[in-house]
């Protein structure tokens, strides 16, 4: 085996430019499927995080009829004594009672259709971390005269005020009376969706039930699992739990995104596989032409009593050799590739119009270890699987006619 392996060493360097063309392009056949792949994770992970972790978490429950009239007279029956159960059950990680009702916004300039929050900051930090998308203000920590409003970044563009102005919020009370309250803009926060910016306002749960005239109104919980590939399961023992409440998971709510990941899934299955077949049948072609060159070499090799096991040995070793330097480089370069665009940021040409459908402008492409082992696994297995039919057309040449060949 030793002397098999030199000779197959040997035999691979005789044309090292051919030998080095097919490596290089091993090299940049991984590359560029790993950056696919990062970069299609990225987007995945980005996507998730701020649809589904910053603006609707991973389940959410309801009144039957609030879905259809999102007004406070359709709250939860005993929604805080229900968050305290929720909050005990295992597998759920945080829990967050609101008070959401739609309404208006008005400025001195202009007016709008939004939808009111009335959140627990502490809880609502912990499970769509409002206070880290803050890019101006402050979290809830103004003592003004008037209560404070927490606005996006759009909404504040669309009503032409700043931090510190002064808007109104017109919604409903329990009863379907009409209230307006006036709120001093205390901060500003940036998604990526821009008509979640421009439709969503945050306040203090307490003002909010004040003005709807019950202080333990509850109109939303929203729910962060340990665990979000256990949302089906949980979703369904919820059902199952509280028949007379409208429970649904992060598919329910946003079905375009769910179908977008399945997509992409897909995609990134169908985009590797191709890159790896594109490089396997390169490889095969290069083994191929090198056998018909070695014709007459491999007819002596039989003539003289090498075995055809040893001859089909050799061939399949060539391959294996060609496919592990090129594989090795090619894992090492992507993962340095990957480093330094997961620090830099890969700006998406034409990003700004992305927003619109809850993609960031830029992504910062990331990988586990373990998936450039298994890209490393498949390089190889789909090589060696590519050099059998060389190796099974070396071992068919016959002897006497390879050795008379030119």
């Amino acid at each position: 085996m030793k002397t098999l392996t030199k000779i197959s060493w040997r035999n691979i360097w005789r044309n090292r430019t051919r030998t080095l063309i097919i490596i290089t392009a091993l090299v940049l056949g991984i590359m560029g499927g790993v950056f696919s792949a990062a970069l299609r994770l990225a987007a995945e992970e980005q996507q998730f995080e701020d649809a589904i972790e910053n603006m609707i978490s991973h389940i959410q429950i309801h009144h039957p009829e609030f879905l259809a009239n999102p007004e406070a007279r359709h709250r939860i029956p005993d929604g805080m004594d229900l968050k305290q159960e929720l909050t005990q059950r295992d597998g759920i990680k945080t829990v967050s009672a609101r008070t959401v009702m739609d309404g208006m916004a008005a400025s001195a300039n202009m007016n709008t259709g939004v939808r009111i929050k009335g959140v627990d900051k502490k809880a609502e930090a912990s499970i769509t971390k409002l206070d880290e998308l803050i890019v101006e203000g402050t979290y809830f920590t103004e003592d003004w005269r008037l209560p404070s409003v927490i606005i996006g970044r759009a909404l504040a563009r669309e009503l032409l005020v700043d931090v510190g102005s002064r808007i109104v919020l017109t919604f409903q009370d329990i009863d379907g009376g009409i209230i307006s309250a006036s709120f001093r803009v205390e901060a500003l926060y940036a998604v990526t969706s821009r008509r979640f910016e421009e439709r969503t306002v945050f306040v203090t749960a307490n003002v909010l039930n004040e003005l709807v005239g019950e202080n333990t109104a509850v109109t939303e919980i929203a729910i962060l699992l340990d665990n979000v590939d256990d949302y089906r399961e949980v979703t369904k023992e919820l059902r199952e739990t509280y028949p007379g409440l409208e429970i649904r998971h992060w598919a329910d709510m946003d079905p375009a995104l769910h179908y977008a990941l399945e997509v992409l899934d897909q995609l990134l299955i169908w985009l590797v596989g191709i890159i790896i077949l594109g490089v396997s049948f390169g490889l095969l072609n290069t083994i191929l032409m090198s056998i018909l060159e070695r014709v007459r070499e491999l007819g002596v090799l039989l003539a003289v009593g090498m075995k055809r096991i040893r001859v089909f040995a050799m061939v399949v070793l060539e391959t294996t050799m060609i496919s592990i330097i090129g594989g090795v480089t090619g894992l090492i370069l992507s993962f340095f590739m990957i480093r330094i665009l997961n620090n830099r940021g890969v700006n998406i040409p034409g990003g700004e119009g992305l927003e619109d459908f809850g993609f960031s402008a830029v992504l910062y492409p990331s990988l586990d270890t373990v998936f450039y082992f298994e890209i490393g696994v498949l390089v190889i297995l789909f090589a060696i699987l590519a050099s059998i039919y060389p190796a099974w057309k070396a071992i068919r040449l016959a002897p006497a006619e390879s050795v008379r060949a030119e």
